[in-house]
């Protein structure tokens, strides 16, 4: 501009020479220019971005500060103007504007050359960094209600394979075709197999004589503290041999050998699935640890019972891809299942006359470990009961009941057995609209 005084001007050097030299001398650079942008492109774009921006940077190495007039206050920050070089005109940019008397210009030199750069050259492609992976373990569960607040007709599956594959998609079909995505398994589960016998224990209290052997896969076992048990911490389930899920609980964890842990200090049978034990469990039993990695399916109450075919494998991969695992499993909805009653009595009714007033105490699936309320939840539409009076494994009678203790009449008594009897065993269900018969107990009285 007129009546502009130079203060300084770089010396002027084609970019495209700067670059060519810039780039023979890269390796010896230490200046790292970063961007991050929210933007997808191939490698074709990305390089001619990264070269223009390259240009663009070895272009504005030029600076100009100067002088000028109050009677230019038209430029602002942004402006371009044009200055006579000895070697031609050069663009600039002006980038800062200081106001002492005089107006102090800071600019920075431009090529808009610099962005008419052509397509970059497409790298070659890279092999692929798949790992070879082989199908993934998977165990569908039937479980209880844990926690109280999740769906009670829920299924639950749980996966692992080793390296792990991100995450397992789990795809659900009524055939063998028109598979349905039904849930991301997004961490591999802590797993493993019995090594010692699991023979049945109590209820209700600690299993003091019992040390279970484990072999684990993933996470690494603990000890807990009494209290930190029955808050719910150190849960497990094993399968036994008729396929029913206990689950456990364990206060001591030792490590016995490298990945081999000997549980000890039991909690048997936990949220009603006593009836599990009452099946000795041999080595080479599944073991699951259940925590976070535990998976719940969207299960229905109209899907119990019905058998589904279910393709499980990592879900970065087709669902027909080799990794993937078939099978078919039909939850039970474990989780409607009204516990078993405890407490069975039995007395007679009537000094004398014969009768037996069977009674017992019932127990709830849900909301069930508050100390300051009288009784239980319910947890069903209404109380109903079946009582089975045996003779071995025969039934000879069943009686119902509303309330949780029903008469054995002695009239019915000869009539079963042809005489009143001192004593019988029985069978007891609480039954559930949605579910029909739970676990059983049985007892002599």
């Amino acid at each position: 501009p007129a009546a502009a005084k130079i203060i300084y001007i770089g010396a002027s050097v084609d970019y495209r020479q700067a670059v060519a030299e810039s780039r023979r001398l890269a390796g010896a650079s230490g200046r790292i220019s970063q961007a991050e942008l929210p933007i997808v492109l191939d490698d074709a774009q990305a390089l001619r971005v990264a070269d223009s921006w390259l240009h663009e940077s070895w272009v504005a190495r030029e600076r100009l500060s100067v002088a000028v007039p109050p009677s230019l206050i038209a430029l602002e920050p942004g402006d371009i103007f044009t200055l006579e070089a000895e070697n031609g005109e050069r663009l600039f940019r002006v980038t800062d504007v200081g106001e002492r008397g005089v107006r102090e210009i800071e600019a920075r030199a431009i090529d808009p050359g610099v962005y008419d750069a052509g397509a970059g050259v497409a790298r070659p492609a890279r092999g692929s960094d798949d790992v070879l992976a082989g199908p993934p373990l998977i165990y569908f569960l039937d479980l209880p209600v844990l926690r109280g607040d999740e769906p009670p007709e829920a299924g639950y599956v749980i996966a692992r394979q080793s390296p792990w594959p991100g995450a397992v998609a789990v795809y659900r079909s009524p055939e063998e075709s028109g598979f349905t995505l039904q849930a991301l398994v997004e961490a591999p589960a802590t797993v493993g197999v019995t090594q010692s016998e699991l023979l049945p224990g109590p209820e209700a209290r600690f299993d003091r004589a019992t040390r279970l052997r484990v072999a684990i896969e993933g996470d690494a076992l603990s000890s807990v503290t009494t209290v930190q048990l029955l808050g719910g911490q150190n849960a497990a389930a094993v399968r036994n041999s008729a396929g029913q899920w206990e689950v456990l609980q364990f206060e001591r964890a030792l490590l016995v050998a490298p990945g081999v842990y000997e549980l000890s200090e039991l909690l048997r049978g936990q949220a009603g699935t006593e009836g599990a034990m009452h099946v000795p469990t041999p080595p080479g039993a599944p073991f699951v640890l259940l925590d976070s990695a535990l998976t719940m399916l969207p299960t229905t109450l109209a899907d119990i019972g019905l058998a589904y075919w279910w393709r499980c494998g990592p879900a970065q991969r087709d669902i027909g891809d080799p990794t993937y695992v078939s099978s078919t499993h039909a939850f039970s909805g474990v989780g409607l299942r009204p516990y078993a009653p405890v407490h069975v009595r039995g007395v007679r009714n009537v000094p004398g006359a014969g009768d037996i007033l069977i009674s017992w105490m019932r127990r709830t699936r849900v909301g069930g470990d508050s100390w300051e309320v009288v009784d239980v939840p319910l947890s069903e539409s209404s109380e109903a009961y079946d009582v089975e009076i045996l003779d071995g494994a025969t039934v000879k009678r069943v009686l119902s009941a509303g309330t949780p203790s029903v008469v054995y009449s002695a009239a019915d008594q000869i009539a079963d057995f042809g005489a009143v009897q001192p004593s019988c065993a029985v069978r007891i269900y609480q039954l559930s609209a949605t579910y029909g018969r739970g676990m059983a107990r049985e007892a002599v009285i």
